[in-house]
């Protein structure tokens, strides 16, 4: 999942989203606020060299400097909280003491040091820091031999005694931004997680790296009632056309648009496609091989339409419906109980679909779903590219693969997919999507690729 998809996929999922990231903020300042407090007492702690001075000030000062540094860290070992520990008596380990005491040094580059002790008790956090920096001192004096031959000594006094404890409380603005750094690192494996094990194909980016193929366009579903309600068709005719050199095909180029699993009505796609190649001009036929699907608004039952004349019942120009005003002729697909697979498979619809590639500029072949049957396999082998119709919200994860691995097997010549939206207008594409190209697509840079609503 690249950066790209990832931000498709959050647009989708931003509900799960901001409820991790803001469950993630609530923690983090509800914690601060009920965390219990602690009291803080501070007492200083001055190092410095005592007895004759035989060495340089500016070495004297390197001498302290090197104890401060030292200082400091001893002052938060185990080691010496637990001479306090043992002088107090106190319950808690030399650990858990060590770790409510903070030394530092007093800015900028002096010998002071800052020693805090917390506790939920003032008068023991008081307590604790004046027996802490005493013990220290003990500690240090045993430890320090003279630096010289004249007994000069590295020194530890108390500056001030510890101050009045002050009550310490976390912070609500640094736990709620610590919070929200978690929610964003969680929210974004919570979106990952979801798209990742969600069976329905909800964004372009998502089916075109599920089936392998690239999105050739965006599409609405619905009947189209103008000319304005083509535009998205008269891109993917854009897009279409675009792998195949010359302004009119000669012959004509078979188009077959199907789905995976009777998601939507091919017919109807099929239909608006043909009209959008109607409209640039020449002379367009749609062919509807499902019997069991919907029946398009300009078939008529009592009509006789392709498996009739598959089955030599009826002639083809008897089969044919002529539409005027720019609209492509139709070819109903008639009556027929059998899997349509047996009857497409046949000479005679090859010699059919031959003789539709002589009398018009393109064909736009209605096929069934894949996994219903192996019609649409089986008509894409006179087919120059095969549609594969995505339905965003609707098509099945699983049903994509199978139906794309299905068409390549077959050794159709697969286009790629198309997008296709079961309401209004579909999205304007805008982002790059991935997938390897069909056959017969000539077009690398995928012009015409869509993001998610």
């Amino acid at each position: 999942m690249n950066v790209r998809t990832f931000l498709a996929a959050v647009r989708l999922h931003w509900k799960l989203f901001l409820t991790v990231l803001l469950a993630c903020v609530v923690v983090g300042v509800g914690g601060a606020l009920l965390a219990p407090g602690k009291y803080a007492s501070t007492t200083q702690l001055l190092v410095s060299i005592q007895g004759s001075a035989t060495a340089t000030a500016y070495e004297n000062d390197q001498v302290v400097w090197g104890r401060v540094n030292s200082y400091v860290e001893l002052l938060t070992t185990e080691a010496v909280n637990q001479r306090v520990v043992d002088k107090l008596g106190l319950s808690q380990s030399a650990r858990e003491l060590a770790d409510n005491v903070s030394a530092t040094i007093v800015p900028p580059r002096t010998t002071v040091i800052d020693l805090a002790v917390a506790d939920a008790s003032p008068d023991q956090a008081r307590l604790l820091a004046n027996t802490l920096a005493g013990e220290f001192i003990a500690y240090t004096g045993a430890l320090e031999t003279p630096t010289g031959m004249d007994g000069q000594k590295v020194h530890t006094t108390v500056v001030t005694s510890a101050s009045t404890p002050h009550r310490r409380l976390p912070g609500p603005l640094t736990f709620g931004a610590l919070g929200a750094l978690v929610g964003l690192v969680l929210g974004a494996v919570a979106v990952w997680v979801r798209s990742r094990m969600d069976p329905v194909v909800r964004t372009a980016e998502r089916a075109a790296a599920v089936s392998g193929l690239p999105v050739l366009g965006s599409v609405s579903s619905a009947q189209v009632a103008d000319a304005e309600s083509l535009d998205g068709y008269r891109r993917l005719r854009t897009r279409l056309l675009s792998g195949w050199s010359g302004e009119v095909a000669d012959p004509a180029l078979v188009w077959v648009v199907t789905c995976a699993a009777a998601e939507t009505s091919t017919v109807r796609l099929a239909s608006n496609l043909g009209s959008a190649l109607a409209s640039s001009g020449g002379r367009v036929i749609i062919v509807d091989t499902d019997p069991t699907g919907e029946i398009g608004d300009w078939e008529v039952e009592s009509h006789p339409g392709l498996f009739d004349v598959l089955a030599g019942s009826a002639s083809v120009d008897q089969a044919i419906r002529s539409r005027f005003d720019r609209l492509p002729d139709v070819l109903a697909a008639g009556f027929w109980e059998g899997d349509p697979a047996d009857r497409l498979a046949t000479s005679t619809m090859r010699t059919l679909v031959h003789r539709l590639r002589t009398d018009y500029t393109h064909v736009v072949i209605a096929a069934p779903p894949v996994l219903s049957t192996v019609a649409a396999s089986t008509v894409s082998e006179y087919a120059d590219g095969v549609l594969l119709v995505v339905v965003l919200g609707a098509t099945r994860r699983r049903d994509l693969v199978r139906a794309a691995e299905d068409l390549r097997m077959t050794g159709a010549p697969v286009a790629g997919i198309v997008i296709c939206t079961e309401q209004g207008e579909a999205p304007e594409p805008d982002v790059e999507s991935t997938g390897r190209s069909g056959p017969d697509v000539a077009d690398e840079t995928r012009p015409w690729v869509i993001s998610d609503r």
